[in-house]
């Protein structure tokens, strides 16, 4: 299965839960982000034999949020599959039977075992050799791993975090020296990515805490003998993991698109697009 969400390193920023004040708000629009378990179910019009799926959705924050709700507009809130004008029908038409302007809306069953089975398989044939890869894959496939006979003490989780939708103004942290303007950062056009490419120690549950929070990457100023960026040495410099993360992000992609417009073998709306790469494109203002 290919997945372009990987090439994304930027550090963007959820919550502020301690440490210094780099950001500030400018959108108060936020999205509820479920971050327990959840039960998947039959729509209550249809009838199935099968047990309820028991769907832990924190641990699939390592994927994209547009790979599973791929109608998603990134700001509106997420509607379940089974919503009207979705996969809303149970179980496929009998052959002849459905409009041909119907026939790509996949049925409520189709949907799921294409796009949740499909993928487990496809990670446990990625992870066949690794050692490493194969001791955290535990997805399931077989029918009775995922609708299991006994269900009775399992419900859905309220656990869930706000998200912020809008704009985040990064600013270098207090204490820190800043030439430059701070930089509005689009939270909500990264949803492409996903959440822990940039939050990378975050446990899924957890409150996100600021990048710059104490253990982190909350060293004000660069190592003394050097200010590259991709020196080890300057690893939890606060300047070196925004540019690093960010800018590479950019242009990985960047590369992607060219590599991509020479093979002549796509068609333009499936191009990545990039982030900006100039300074004065980031920092608008200096």
């Amino acid at each position: 299965m290919k997945r372009y969400l990987f090439f994304a390193y930027s550090l963007a920023i959820i919550l502020m839960t301690g440490g210094s004040l780099i950001f500030a708000q400018e959108n108060a629009d936020k999205l509820r982000l479920p971050t327990g378990t959840m039960m998947l179910k039959a729509p209550a019009h249809s009838q199935t034999k099968m047990s309820p799926v028991v769907f832990p959705h924190s641990t699939h924050f390592q994927f994209s949020c547009t790979i599973c709700h791929h109608e998603w507009d990134k700001v509106s809130p997420v509607e379940g599959c089974a919503s009207s004008g979705c996969h809303e029908k149970l179980w496929a038409s009998p052959p002849g039977t459905t409009p041909l302007r119907d026939k790509k809306v996949k049925s409520l069953t189709g949907a799921y075992h294409q796009a949740c089975r499909e993928c487990h398989r496809d990670l446990f044939k990625e992870s066949q050799g690794n050692s490493k890869a194969m001791s955290r894959i535990t997805a399931p496939v077989a029918c009775e791993e995922c609708h299991p006979a006994s269900q009775a003490a399992v419900e859905d989780s309220l656990d869930s975090l706000d998200i912020p939708l809008g704009t985040i103004t990064l600013a270098a942290p207090e204490g820190a020296e800043s030439r430059r303007s701070p930089v509005e950062f689009p939270h909500g056009k990264h949803f492409d990515y996903a959440c822990q490419t940039c939050h990378h120690d975050w446990d899924g549950e957890s409150p996100v805490e600021n990048c710059t929070t104490s253990g982190c990457h909350d060293q004000l100023e660069p190592d003394e003998k050097t200010r590259n960026i991709h020196d080890e040495r300057n690893s939890l410099y606060f300047l070196a993991a925004y540019h690093k993360g960010c800018i590479q992000c950019h242009l990985s992609l960047r590369d992607q698109r060219r590599s991509l417009e020479k093979s002549g073998d796509i068609n333009e709306s499936e191009l990545p697009g990039y982030g900006p790469l100039a300074c004065i494109e980031c920092h608008a203002d200096s």
